[in-house]
């Protein structure tokens, strides 16, 4: 009982200091929001939580941009609101027996926003150029799987290799290098959207600025302040111009969560990104009804480790300071909005939730199930042992971008690793804007770093592809050969049976190595306002989103 008591004593003391600290930044107001449509309204003004970096999908990273980029271009394959894939610029295709060959044919009314036809030809320069190893796209390695792309992304092959031939104008065929049942997923991402190869070709990387960029989505860019806001409107030249019912979508980017909680109240927004997590998913369902979007994503919440630092280079510090984390009472007294503790890079609901109980499978992690005081005292032997002490502290620095939640959780984690290892870990915290914090990553230079990833498809390769030695988001500077081996045998394999067996050992050698601390399975919550119509979110647990779905009730 003493035992208990006092878990749920150091649970409180976190939650109440943390909450604490939130009072004055993110209080909840209680006034009425706007809900009736507001006369004449013609645009959808939406939140994001940062600044957009880039226009352009070869070099995307973030949720949010993904949200824009999705209204700007539409690839060969969209998703709808249950994440199943359906027709974008190819009207149909065809799959060959051996699950090799992919041929699209392309709509005869798919048209530039400048009025030119979208063709094959685009589609292969725009591949190519994502799988180049000198674009350095962030998503180029989800091409893998196309013939010949993983040689192209390795500098070993030419990029006119890629297994992508335009037919003629209206039909492309794309080769795999092996089976993939997930490949029209890989296609709605931004990393497959096309680009103009004659503009491509004649402003290199500031094709996309806004004085220049071209796309083929439901919209095109009005305006952009780059980093800051960003107005589209509809694009006539767009295919299925007739069904997009918003003349206008404003993007406004808004660090703070209360920020965007405020001026949803006052009306200015039409839809959030997110929510303080100040309080509960009851209080939001009170006050807001059908306005309030909670839904369980396949994303995950975690820290890379860079396992080139001294100390994190062993072993015993990165299982120390997994263990140490607690993430029952980061889930029920800091986040609180229905996320649930994670212990792999793979969110528990992947594939059904195939991979979710893992960890109890696997001897080296009988330590979940321990109470926090034997689970920090084994930490703290394992510190020891690495040479680590009051005396000679282990010292690291934790980086996260700019947000009132990634700041509560992170100080959640060093109280605990301050209470857990009585001084023999010294922790500093370091916050930066998006686009710098994205630089640190790519550099990596840093400690400890905040990351979440959003599925991109439902298979967990999306995630172990983190982790492979050639991948550009592979951002703990580890590389594990026997990893890489069981992801490339999953991934190539003839059967499901078979991708999930290596896609499970994979897994297995990732945790048992800690390259990562995980942290929770995440969800998403906005507010949406009563007055728009055409959101069916309850099966999107990707959270891709395409403005062209909503209209204005009447």
């Amino acid at each position: 009982m003493n035992r208990v008591k006092s878990i749920w004593r150091t649970a409180v003391c976190i939650a109440l200091s943390l909450l604490l600290l939130a009072c004055g930044k993110e209080s909840h107001q209680k006034e009425k929001t706007v809900t009736a449509l507001p006369v004449g309204k013609k645009a959808l003004n939406v939140g994001l939580n940062a600044g957009v970096p880039t226009l352009d999908p070869v070099f995307s990273s973030g949720t949010f941009s993904e949200r824009v980029l999705s209204d700007l271009f539409e690839g060969l394959v969209s998703l709808d609101q249950n994440n199943v894939p359906v027709p974008g610029v190819a009207k149909s295709w065809d799959i060959s027996n051996n699950h090799l060959v992919y041929t699209f044919y392309l709509r005869n009314n798919a048209r530039w926003s400048n009025g030119e036809p979208v063709t094959a030809q685009d589609f292969v320069f725009s591949l190519r150029r994502a799988v180049t190893p000198r674009s350095t796209a962030v998503l180029g390695a989800l091409l893998a799987g196309i013939k010949n792309a993983s040689g192209i992304l390795a500098g070993k092959k030419a990029a006119d290799s890629l297994g992508v031939k335009a037919i003629n104008d209206r039909t492309l065929r794309i080769v795999l290098a092996h089976p993939q049942p997930y490949f029209l997923f890989i296609l709605a991402n931004t990393i497959a959207f096309p680009v103009y190869p004659p503009l491509v070709k004649k402003y290199g990387k500031s094709w996309a600025n806004p004085n220049h960029i071209v796309s083929n989505g439901a919209y095109k860019l009005k305006s952009w302040v780059i980093n800051g806001n960003l107005s589209l409107v509809r694009n006539p030249d767009y295919w299925d111009a007739k069904h997009v019912n918003i003349d206008t979508v404003n993007f406004y980017p808004i660090v703070s969560p209360s920020d965007a909680y405020n001026q949803y109240l006052s009306g200015r927004l039409d839809m959030t990104f997110s929510l303080p997590q100040n309080t509960t998913i009851a209080y939001y369902k009170k006050h807001y009804g059908k306005q309030f979007v909670h839904v369980t994503q396949l994303a995950n919440y975690f820290y890379w480790m860079n396992v080139k630092k001294p100390g994190l280079n062993k072993l015993g510090v990165r299982k120390a300071l997994t263990m140490a984390v607690d993430r029952k009472a980061i889930t029920s007294h800091v986040v609180k909005m229905g996320q649930t503790p994670l212990y792999s890079i793979v969110p528990s609901g992947m594939q059904h939730g195939i991979y979710a109980d893992l960890y109890k499978k696997i001897p080296d992690y009988n330590w979940v199930a321990w109470p926090m005081e034997k689970r920090d005292a084994e930490a703290r032997k394992l510190l020891a042992k690495a040479g680590y002490s009051r005396a000679h502290p282990l010292t690291v620095t934790i980086v996260y971008n700019t947000n009132p939640t990634h700041l509560r959780v992170v100080q959640a984690i060093a109280q605990m690793w301050d209470r857990a290892f009585h001084g023999a870990v010294k922790v500093e915290l370091r916050n930066e804007e998006w686009k710098v914090y994205l630089q640190t990553l790519n550099k990596g230079t840093f400690d400890l770093a905040r990351e979440s990833w959003t599925g991109n498809y439902d298979m967990a390769s999306d995630f172990v592809s983190l982790t492979v030695c050639d991948s550009a988001n592979n951002h703990g500077q580890f590389c594990d050969k026997t990893l890489d081996h069981y992801y490339y045998a999953g991934i190539s394999s003839k059967s499901i049976k078979g991708y999930n067996k290596n896609m499970k050992k994979a897994i297995e050698v990732s945790m048992k190595n800690y390259y990562v601390i995980p942290v929770f399975n995440r969800v998403y919550f906005r507010l949406v306002k009563s007055y728009i119509g055409g959101y069916h979110y309850s099966g999107n647990h990707l959270d891709q989103v395409y403005s062209r779905w909503f209209y204005f009730k009447k």
